[in-house]
């Protein structure tokens, strides 16, 4: 990084009637190269010394915010992640409050014995006496439902890889004969 430029100050040309100042020579000032004076009275300054690319400021300043950066990263992403479990519990209890309207009405039609009435009959096959009840079989079906079987349906699979491998020790050790049952000639008839 190239930090800031340094100050070299300017000097004014001085009129050539006024005589100089005695000053104390400043060490300072010795050290640094002297302007080369040209006829006109204007000064010329050397070459600007270049600025320190290396600034401890800087280092710190980079370690501050690096440790900030490491500090606070932990934090929002918790705050984060909490901000968000509130907005699903929110969601939630809205649903819930929702829930609980519908089972009030629900409630405050059981409560209303033509509603009983009505669900006795269409639940139970409840009818009044005098009345007759006919049941129509297969009107409630679908029309691309498929017909409903009492037999269940079992695919086979492969093995798990262990299973594969434990029985194939087991044939190693124990090798199944074939069995083959031949029909033995009868003595009986070669006779």
């Amino acid at each position: 990084m190239v930090g800031p430029r340094p100050r070299i100050p300017r000097r004014t040309p001085r009129p050539a009637q006024q005589a100089p100042r005695t000053e104390r020579p400043d060490p300072r000032r010795d050290a640094a190269p002297r302007p080369e004076r040209s006829a006109g009275g204007s000064s010329t300054l050397a070459a600007p010394t270049p600025a320190h690319s290396f600034n401890g400021r800087l280092v710190a300043l980079v370690v501050v915010a690096t440790l900030i950066v490491f500090l606070a990263a932990p934090t929002a992403k918790i705050f984060l992640d909490q901000r968000a479990q509130i907005s699903e519990l929110q969601a939630s209890i809205a649903h819930e409050e929702q829930r609980q309207q519908e089972l009030k009405r629900e409630e405050q039609l059981w409560g209303d014995d033509a509603y009983v009435e009505q669900q006795a009959r269409e639940r139970m096959s409840y009818v009044k006496p005098g009345e007759s009840a006919y049941v129509v079989l297969g009107g409630q079906q679908e029309l691309h439902q498929a017909p409903e079987s009492s037999a269940e349906q079992v695919e086979a699979g492969k093995p798990a890889w262990a299973d594969g491998l434990w029985q194939s020790v087991l044939d190693s050790a124990y090798p199944q004969e074939d069995i083959t049952l031949e029909p033995q000639p009868d003595e009986s008839s070669e006779k």
